[in-house]
């Protein structure tokens, strides 16, 4: 007995079914009415702008002597190196390599076990004098030039947020533009505000978008703001007269919060604290 396949006819709807389907679905959607899309509430697409540390954080009093602790366990655990491979016999260089091994090994271990002074190091000569600038240099500098908080070197050590001033109701709010029908959230952004012709004049800074996913949402009501991440690597907006924004600031996160509370948006800043690192706070069980 012998089954002879099905046929296809069986499976695969006709031409016929699959057109008269696509006809009722797009009479179907031409027959809603109008005036339910034109009554939607507009998408805002939000950018957070920030610029990354430009060194990496001063350790604390644990994190130091941490770090010490670990590194004299190295130095104890690890072959001495090879000298002989890496300098030349009697040169200078070697000389102060052994010299700085020597101080290093008497500090960690004392003087008893890290022996006497290694022999033929003789006199070494002082090395270039060079000027060591406090960390926060740039910020100084800015401070004197009148900057302050527009300055983009504030706070080396940490990452700095763009808050603009609004012309309207004098808030600080974060950059932001209405997306327009078939456009995309990264092409609002980069059209309106970072871009060549946009709000923040991106002609005179060099910035990008992360990603064009956006990190968040804000939902107000029926309104939804659509954050998107984007960084800075020099350069500064400049607010044309066309512009919504008067000022512009570069602040850290304690400044964001402590601002946005000050002018009565605790609910902004308690939907957006998830986008700065910042955890919900945790329900102590009774």
């Amino acid at each position: 007995m012998s089954l002879a396949p099905r046929s296809r006819s069986l499976i695969r709807p006709s031409l016929s079914i699959r057109s008269a389907a696509l006809q009722r679905f797009s009479s179907s959607s031409s027959s809603s009415p109008s005036s339910s899309s034109s009554n939607a509430p507009p998408i805002i697409a939000s950018l957070l702008l920030s610029r990354a540390p430009l060194l990496t954080p001063t350790p604390t009093e644990l994190e130091k002597t941490y770090y010490d602790y670990s590194r004299s366990i190295k130095h104890s655990l690890s072959s001495p190196l090879p000298t002989e491979f890496y300098f030349k016999s009697g040169s200078l260089p070697l000389r102060r390599y052994l010299k700085a091994e020597h101080e290093y090994e008497t500090e960690i271990y004392g003087e008893r076990l890290a022996g006497g002074k290694p022999d033929n190091i003789g006199d070494i000569p002082p090395e270039t004098e060079y000027e060591i600038l406090p960390r926060n240099h740039w910020e100084e500098k800015d401070k004197k030039d009148g900057k302050g908080e527009k300055s983009l070197e504030r706070y080396p050590e940490e990452e700095v947020y763009c808050l603009l001033q609004s012309k309207d109701k004098k808030k600080w709010v974060f950059p932001s533009t209405i997306v327009e029908r078939l456009q995309s959230l990264d092409e609002a952004i980069n059209d309106n505000i970072i871009g060549p012709n946009g709000q923040l004049d991106g002609k005179g800074m060099d910035s990008w978008l992360v990603t064009r996913k956006p990190v968040g949402v804000v939902r107000e009501g029926e309104q939804r703001t659509f954050f998107l991440r984007g960084h800075i690597l020099a350069g500064q907006p400049t607010l044309t007269p066309s512009s919504n924004y008067t000022s512009h600031a570069w602040l850290n996160v304690r400044e964001v919060e402590d601002r946005l509370r000050k002018q009565g948006d605790e609910k902004l800043w308690e939907s957006v604290k998830g986008m700065f690192g910042i955890p919900e706070q945790e329900v102590e069980e009774s």
